[in-house]
This record gives structure tokens, C-alpha cells and sequence, in this order.
């Protein structure tokens, strides 16, 4: 049985089964859109190893490595030592490729464990071993090593290709996508987790690991490794600020909406990491509350289209529907629980609703129905 993913991951994820129900459900696919050269922004740059770390140090860092792009296994000890010997041979590195966001901050996109081998010699965490060309320098930490050696990784030049702003992400996604074509293809959370790396990530993570979210979804995201529960929580928190004017567009007025849902999700996110921790909580909060009182009102089923015994996998539209109605619902009201469960049901399997979650679902006229549906419910019970 083929899995069913949310129309982002569908096109990125192939050849998987269904276990225990929990993949996102997604019927359709939105339609392919042409990208402007002029908003295609991709330079050269040069920089020197010394230039690097002393971004990689600064506080906060300007260059950041901890990225989900890249997931290979840390690479051994002897690897470094031969990266190091080839930089101290002026051996040329192949191309990295650098994400800059509109703070000037560097996201390393491909070459995150080359820099970091550089970067840990140079702070002495390892020692060279088996260098098949210098020899000599065997056992030698970076402190240990001449200073014409230490200059000559200090002056190291790569070439890297850089994405500059405003690119918007969903061509991001594509230049990253071609980038890491050698390795496991990506989808678009995990690019984006990588992207927005900060107060945004650590929530989310926060959240997926909670009770509350694990027992709403029924322990369906248990085993996930790709990411599909942040991208619910994703959703759902975006278009919480969405709706209430937190996201800004670049001029800082009140971001409107077209119809572009990975340039909505990765403001939101971008909102989130410049969001005070005081906010931060209470966003938290709120959406650990909604899990809660989505579980109280509809059990372990609360997000699928079908329950019971041939229930289908979770659903993102319904996910983000259920929790946009729940959170105006006062929590622990026994005398609502039939009526919780009849006003959603209702909903859910509505011929618009269905409608509705069918092609173009992230258009704008979508969402905002979607929206605002679920609060006529959550406000007529709350």
C-alpha cells in the first residue's frame, strides 16, 4: 500500500509503506509553478578559512553548520587528517554552496562536514593521522604544527556559491534539492529546519516530543524520521501568527498571503526565531493546551477523515482545521463532548470541506475558508 503524503513531501518521498497509519494524507497535487529569473540570485564568493571561523565564533555565530542537509555519518578521524593535508598542499576544495539570509547570516548548505573538520582541528579537538604525503606532520594538533603551516590553513581560500537574498525558498528548495542529489533526497520541512534553525526549531521539537502531541496523534509519529510532524506543527502555528498579523513582510506591514505556502512557512518560522522567549511560551502554551483538548473531545483519531477500524492516516488539513476550532473551546466541559464531536464531524465530512482539501488546498480562498470555518465552530462552542 503506497504511503500518502501532504502534497509538498509527496513528489520527494517515494516507495515507502504505511506503518501504523502515520503518514500525513494528501489527495492531488498542486500545480507546478514558473520561477522568475529575476528573483534567482546566486553569486561567487571567496572566503578564507580564518574569515570562516571567525564567523563560525562569533556570538551569536554568523555561519551556522548544524544543518539537516546534510546527513551522512561524522566523518572519521582519518578523513579530516586528509582534508586538512590537502589544504596544506594548496590542493583547490571542491565548490561549497552557502544559503545567505537577509541577516547576513551564513547557512552552509553543502561542505558542512569539510568546515567543521577544519573548524575542530583548529580549536586542537584532533590530532592528523595517516597522511600519506606529509608524513611528518603525523600526531601534530594545529598547535603543534609551524607557523608557516598554521598560515597556510588560516589563508585557504574556497570558493563557495552563495544564495543571496530575496530568493524565495521554494526556489531555494530546488537549487538544494540538485545540490544533494548524490545523497538522500530531502523534502521541504527538513530544508526548512535547516533554514530557520533557532527559537522556531526548538519549539517545534519541544512540541513533537511532548505527551500532548503524542497522545493526540495516537502515538502515530513514534518512528518519524522526516520530519512530517514538525511540518504539522509548522502549518499550524503559521497560520495562528498569520491570522493574527504577526507575520511582516519586508517593508514591516502586515504580510499578505499569495498563494506561495513555503514563502507563508518560512515567514512564520522566521517570525518565530525573532519572537521573545516570553512569547515563545506562550505560543508554546497554547498549542500544547489545543493537543490536549483535542484528545479530551476526539481521541487518538482526532486529525484522521475516517476513524475506527479502517481509519485513515493522519490528515494536514484536518490536523490544522480540528486544532484551529479546538483552541477557542474552554478545556474539560463533559456536556460539550457530544457536541464537539457532532460540530466537527460535520465539518470533516462536509461535501466543501472535501472540496476544499482537494487541488490548490494552500491557495489563499482555501486556507482562509478552512479558517475561518473552524472558528465559527470553535466560537459557537467556546
Amino acid at each position: 500500500m503506497d504511503i500518502l503524503l501532504d502534497n509538498q513531501i509527496t513528489e520527494e518521498i517515494e516507495d515507502e509503506t504505511v506503518e501504523h497509519g502515520y503518514e500525513l494524507e494528501a489527495d492531488g497535487r498542486e500545480e507546478e509553478q514558473v520561477y522568475p529569473m529575476n528573483k534567482v540570485k546566486v553569486d561567487k564568493g571567496f572566503y578564507t578559512v580564518f574569515e570562516l571561523k571567525r564567523r563560525f565564533d562569533a556570538k551569536p555565530k554568523r555561519i551556522i553548520l548544524d544543518s539537516d542537509f546534510q546527513r551522512e555519518n561524522v566523518w572519521y578521524k582519518d578523513r579530516k587528517s586528509e582534508l586538512i593535508e590537502s589544504v596544506l598542499m594548496g590542493l583547490p576544495l571542491p565548490i561549497f554552496y552557502f544559503n545567505q539570509d537577509k541577516y547576513g547570516n551564513l547557512i552552509v548548505v553543502d561542505g558542512r562536514q569539510r568546515l567543521g573538520a577544519l573548524f575542530s582541528f583548529i580549536d586542537d579537538e584532533f590530532k592528523l593521522s595517516n597522511l600519506k604525503i606529509l608524513p611528518e606532520e603525523n600526531n601534530r594538533k594545529y598547535s603543534d604544527l609551524s607557523p608557516v603551516l598554521r598560515g597556510r590553513i588560516e589563508d585557504f581560500q574556497i570558493q563557495a556559491h552563495v544564495i543571496l537574498p530575496p530568493t524565495p525558498d521554494r526556489i531555494k528548495f530546488d537549487i538544494f534539492d540538485r545540490v544533494n542529489r548524490g545523497g538522500v533526497t530531502l523534502n521541504k520541512q527538513e530544508m526548512r529546519n535547516a533554514l530557520y534553525q533557532g527559537e522556531a526549531t526548538r519549539l517545534l521539537k519541544r512540541l513533537i516530543e511532548s505527551e500532548a502531541f503524542k497522545n493526540a496523534t495516537g502515538g502515530a509519529f513514534l518512528k518519524e524520521k522526516r520530519m512530517k510532524d514538525r511540518y504539522l506543527l509548522t502549518r499550524f502555528i503559521t497560520f495562528l501568527l498569520y491570522k493574527e498579523q504577526k507575520i511582516k513582510d519586508e517593508k514591516g506591514e502586515r504580510y499578505l498571503y499569495k498563494n506561495d505556502i513555503d514563502e507563508l512557512l518560512g515567514n512564520g518560522m522566521d517570525t518565530l526565531n525573532h519572537m521573545s522567549q516570553q512569547e515563545i511560551q506562550q505560543i508554546e502554551q497554547l498549542v500544547v493546551e489545543t493537543l490536549e483538548k483535542s484528545y479530551y473531545y476526539l481521541g487518538k483519531d482526532a486529525f484522521r477523515l475516517t476513524k475506527g477500524v479502517k481509519r485513515t492516516p493522519i490528515n494536514m488539513n484536518v490536523f490544522e482545521t480540528v486544532m484551529y476550532a479546538i483552541q477557542y473551546i474552554p478545556a474539560g466541559q463533559k456536556m460539550l463532548l457530544p457536541k464537539v464531536e457532532q460540530e466537527i464531524s460535520q465539518l470533516l465530512n462536509s461535501a466543501e470541506f472535501r472540496d476544499n482539501i482537494g487541488n490548490h488546498r494552500d491557495s489563499a480562498e482555501k486556507l482562509n475558508w478552512r479558517l475561518k470555518a473552524a472558528e465559527k465552530i470553535g466560537r459557537s462552542l467556546s
